[in-house]
């Protein structure tokens, strides 16, 4: 790219020329080719102006100049390389000679090796290639099969990663990096090809209304589109059904050649896709959460290659000075680009952006849009969905979409003006809303007549049978989350601070070891973990979602929140039954109740919190904002508190049933068993005759048993109600039955059904 921005890759810092003037592209016979990208004064070629966005072939001794008279561009054509054959990739990826055809290297040798190392038999210049990434054998049998080298972004058989040995015939098709093989013809580069091409789609939601109508258009590759039109007109649902988060119900996408569905597994791996919403966490730094995101989506890289990664995406996004600062403390504008650098950590083919200059301010529009084109020039196909007029002096290509989600425009960013037969981008807003709309999409229907096609065109299910590696991802998403809960400082103390001032207040009130405090013990148990885990989930949705849409895993997901509050849920554990032990470690009176066993009372509450911090995860996943969730946690605690059969007497069988759902009904229970004698208050008679109340050691069991319906119980335990194990397993059981509903919540929430 060529023109007076600092993000071109040659800067000519002169007023007559534009911010992004023209394009150099080489294609892979060596030929180069001149684009101009609608500058305003111009692109001249032997004194003829070039038409904004076309092809102009150069030959030796062209005569370019900028602006007329302006700028002149001297080409050596001993430097050039014209038509020399040379095979530049405009990708970037490097590719500089041809690439051999597997079928002819299979003829020479029994071992064909695939990678980016020069001395493979087929070399593919690419970084997301490995150095050996892939080998082809011949059988003695004449079968053919392939293997992964235990590859970073792995290898693909019709859009299916391998995992061992796969035969493979001449109708097969294998995806390497961005790089498309078969065992006929040569190794062909995939973001050459048109980027995406979109055949008779639409979008029928569940209510039988239409989010987009039937629609057919290419967006070619390396190339800049914005997606504009009135709220509501189904912007957001086109984005997300060219990239599999929200799956059409008729048609067909293809992304480089290939169909999206059936080559999910693999496409996926090349689709970056950055929501409305913030995917990076606050409390984390810049270079963390890339790091991060590198683990868990590139689990094979080694730290050396993702460090290289990570510092090119952050100088491509002119983000290398926020590096070591948290997410949280960067403007709006920083974190878009944050999490542009998540989603191109792996060197997509196609960006996709929905709403990216919303929370930008002006002043920092033009350097973030500036950071975009750069990106399409590296081989970047960049689509996003905007509705800023000004977004559109940026970028090559515009569609606009009208009320119910027709397209009523697509092309040249610097003829819709003309096209709508107005002057200004917000008259083409109001023309496109209401029953006006109406002219505009049969206007696009007779202009593109010749796109149609029919209409019993189907939709292929789609295919998502990702190997994962849960033990992988779930370290790192622990050491992640580890991570946040250690650096949001604020919070982590208050979670402690709860473990300390509850047991001390207990300490003021009781002077003596009564029920109440077994009862208060299992509450605050719930408490922490219904509270610490409430909002962890569903705070955290829009990361969710996405890394889901990618590869993450719902049970290394769920099991590393289990473990990062389980061990706060331990440490507050610890604190509030040492504080209490000190305390009632020895009666004041001989015949009163003392401490039985400190080690039971951590471990019991301890198993308590756990089951609480998965009955908090369940209350996140079922919610879809912190603000309900926050309102469903006092719900959700009542009734553990009225059914623990401590507050009130239990005399019906139903509500007795009913406590067997709570978990303050066993963690009540299992304190009173671990603890065996309580001091409860006694009338006594006196001599004189007078009544009066006074303190004895009672067996807790017993006397919390008294307080539930005792037929219910003794039919439903009988010999095992002196006994631990019927609580252990009533919490078991809520414990499964909290993963079970999550597990379901969460996959409700996919994108990717």
């Amino acid at each position: 790219m060529l023109g007076r921005s600092s993000t071109c890759q040659i800067v000519l810092p002169i007023d007559i020329v534009s911010s992004y003037h023209a394009q150099l592209i080489r294609d892979g016979q060596g030929n180069l080719f001149l684009i101009d990208q609608n500058s305003t004064n111009g692109t001249f070629v032997n004194g003829q102006r070039l038409p904004p966005g076309k092809l102009y072939q150069i030959q030796p001794g062209s005569d370019v100049w900028f602006s007329n008279q302006g700028v002149r561009l001297v080409f050596n054509p001993d430097d050039a390389g014209f038509g020399s054959g040379g095979g530049f990739d405009p990708s970037g990826s490097g590719q500089t000679k041809p690439i051999k055809s597997l079928s002819e290297e299979l003829q020479k040798k029994s071992e064909v090796v695939i990678g980016r190392a020069e001395e493979s038999d087929i070399v593919l210049k690419s970084n997301i290639v490995s150095r050996r990434h892939a080998v082809v054998e011949r059988k003695k049998n004449q079968t053919i099969v392939i293997r992964d080298l235990d590859s970073a972004n792995g290898t693909f058989v019709n859009g299916k990663r391998i995992t061992s040995a796969t035969v493979i015939t001449e109708n097969d098709v294998i995806l390497i990096g961005r790089f498309k093989l078969s065992l006929q013809g040569a190794a062909t580069d995939l973001s050459g090809e048109i980027a995406i091409r979109v055949t008779s789609i639409a979008k029928k939601f569940g209510n039988g209304k239409y989010g987009l109508h039937t629609s057919t258009f290419d967006i070619r590759s390396n190339s800049l589109l914005a997606i504009m039109g009135p709220s509501g007109c189904g912007k957001s649902t086109l984005l997300k059904a060219m990239n599999g988060a929200s799956p059409v119900t008729e048609g067909t996408v293809h992304v480089c050649g290939l169909e999206l569905y059936a080559n999910y597994d693999y496409l996926k791996t090349q689709i970056g896709y950055v929501p409305q919403d913030d995917i990076v966490h606050k409390e984390l730094t810049v270079d963390q959460s890339l790091r991060y995101a590198a683990r868990i989506r590139m689990p094979h890289k080694s730290d050396e290659m993702i460090d290289q990664r990570i510092q090119k995406v952050l100088e491509d996004l002119n983000i290398s000075h926020i590096r070591h600062s948290f997410v949280g403390e960067i403007s709006g504008g920083q974190r878009k680009r944050v999490s542009i650098a998540v989603e191109i950590l792996n060197e997509p083919m196609i960006l996709f952006l929905d709403e990216p200059t919303s929370p930008l301010d002006p002043q920092t529009i033009e350097d973030f849009l500036g950071s975009l084109r750069k990106l399409s020039e590296q081989g970047t196909t960049v689509v996003l969905v905007t509705h800023k007029p000004e977004d559109l002096n940026y970028v090559n290509d515009v569609m606009f979409l009208a009320e119910g989600g027709h397209i009523t425009y697509y092309g040249k960013v610097n003829q819709y003006l003309s096209y709508f037969e107005v002057d200004d981008t917000v008259k083409v807003y109001s023309s496109l809303s209401g029953n006006r709309s109406q002219k505009w999409i049969d206007k696009y229907k007779i202009h593109n007549g010749s796109k149609k096609q029919s209409d019993n065109v189907t939709t292929k299910k789609l295919q998502h049978n990702t190997k994962i590696n849960y033990f992988s991802q779930y370290w790192w998403l622990t050491m992640r989350y580890f991570t946040i809960k250690l650096n949001d400082r604020k919070n982590t103390l208050l979670m402690l601070a709860q473990a300390l001032l509850i047991p001390l207040l207990i300490c003021l009130i009781y002077d003596r070891l009564e029920l109440s405090i077994l009862f208060l013990m299992s509450v605050s148990a719930i408490w922490f973990g219904t509270n610490n885990a409430a909002r962890e989930i569903v705070g955290e949705l829009p990361i969710y979602a996405r890394e889901r849409m990618y590869n993450l895993g719902i049970f290394p997901y769920l099991f590393s929140k289990v473990t990062v509050l389980g061990a706060f849920a331990a440490v507050q554990s610890f604190i509030f039954v040492l504080i209490l032990a000190f305390r009632f470690a020895s009666a004041k009176e001989p015949d009163l109740s003392q401490w039985n066993s400190i080690s039971g009372a951590y471990f019991w509450m301890f198993g308590l919190s756990l089951v609480a911090t998965l009955y908090g995860l369940m209350l996140s996943a079922i919610t879809s904002n912190t603000e309900k969730v926050m309102t469903l946690v006092p719900i959700a605690l009542l009734p553990q508190i009225m059914l623990a059969g401590v507050l009130a007497k239990i005399t019906n069988v139903l509500v007795e049933w009913l406590s067997y759902f709570t978990i303050s009904r066993w963690g009540t229970e299992g304190f009173s068993l671990i603890q065996k004698n309580i001091d409860k208050m006694n009338p006594v008679m006196s001599a004189n005759g007078e009544l009066s109340s006074v303190y004895q050691k009672s067996d807790a069991a017993e006397f919390l048993r008294s307080q539930f319906h005792e037929t219910a119980y003794k039919d439903f335990f009988g010999g095992y109600k002196n006994h631990l194990s019927p609580d252990i397993l009533a919490l078991l059981i809520l414990a499964l039955s909290f993963i079970l509903v999550i597990t379901l919540a969460l996959k409700s929430k996919d994108s990717i059904k």
